[in-house]
């Protein structure tokens, strides 16, 4: 199983991007899901894919402390 982060689902791109550049700044592996939902278009930042929850769980722990306090772990598709 891998696992990723979920960090925020926003509808402004501008936002999204800021969450990745912030996770550039700490060496963090992020990218941005665009999701079509009832004709609104959000982003979805996440972080990983990781092999190890272990390993989820550090940064996670790093993404906290940034102030993102709903950031959370989920398993990751494949």
């Amino acid at each position: 199983m891998r696992y990723k982060i979920i960090i925020e689902t926003t509808s402004s791109r501008k936002r999204a991007q800021s969450h990745i550049n912030a996770l550039k700044n700490m060496n963090i592996t992020g990218f941005i899901e665009t999701l079509n939902l009832d004709h609104q278009t959000l982003y979805s930042v996440q972080a990983g894919p990781y092999d190890y929850k272990k390993d989820a769980l550090v940064n996670v722990d790093k993404i906290k402390r940034l102030g993102v306090r709903n950031a959370f772990i989920t398993s990751a598709e494949l």
